[in-house]
């Protein structure tokens, strides 16, 4: 049984049918969450032996947003000039798709899934 994905606009809330929109990340946001993430690594750390790093409960509170994935109709697209990396919505509707479209961003942990 295959199980179809259903893309739905972030701005109009309407299914995004085949050829009409896409799914996207904003690589100006991943480079930031990459750069927050490292950051907040610096400060929050607690080396506990060479090499060995633990964070507190607390800590993980201000821990930094992702990325963020959004789908849009090419018409709702709010940043159609942004450095996004783009696939196509028909590209991605089921696993295989996906994992033949290549979503390589997601396999980062300053990407949200």
């Amino acid at each position: 049984m295959t199980h179809e994905l259903l893309a739905i606009c972030d701005a109009c809330k309407r299914p995004v049918a085949d050829g009409e929109g896409t799914l996207w990340i904003d690589m100006t946001e991943v480079n930031e969450a990459t750069v927050n993430e490292r950051a907040w690594e610096q400060l929050e750390a607690e080396k506990l032996a060479p090499g060995v790093q633990s964070y507190s409960a607390e800590s993980l509170m201000s821990y930094p947003d992702p990325a963020r994935w959004r789908v849009h109709h090419a018409a709702c697209d709010p940043a159609p000039n942004a450095n996004a990396y783009a696939i196509e919505v028909h590209r991605c509707r089921t696993a295989g798709e996906s994992a033949g479209a290549r979503i390589t961003p997601a396999v980062r942990p300053h990407v949200s899934r």
